[in-house]
């Protein structure tokens, strides 16, 4: 082969893999800009959903405070109502013979 046909195929592949890196910037490039155009749109609405996230977190933590207290109350609620209870078995007791009088009279 000849210094001419070496001299080509160097050239024809410089020219080739120039052109390769030049497809690969500008598909970067455009990458990039896309990249950036989502970033610009949605960025200030990942802010704001971090922002309810921290408010989500926040006010679960005071639900747990609340549900402690609401525990509790339920729990004198449970014994005020068994108190409550054991009171009507006996105002029932109490009140039987009273009404064993007034079905024997008819009233």
């Amino acid at each position: 082969m000849s210094g001419w046909v070496l001299l080509v195929i160097g050239l024809v592949s410089l020219g080739l893999v120039g052109a390769t890196f030049v497809y690969l910037g500008y598909t970067g490039y455009r990458m990039a800009k896309a990249g950036l155009n989502i970033a610009r749109a949605y960025g200030p609405v990942s802010a704001e959903l971090a922002t309810k996230a921290a408010l989500a977190s926040e006010r679960a933590e005071q639900a747990g405070v609340h549900a402690e207290d609401i525990l509790v109350s339920l729990a004198r609620l449970q014994t005020s109502l068994q108190r409550l209870q054991i009171v009507a078995e006996a105002w029932q007791g109490a009140l039987a013979p009273y009404q064993k009088l007034r079905a024997y009279f008819g009233r």
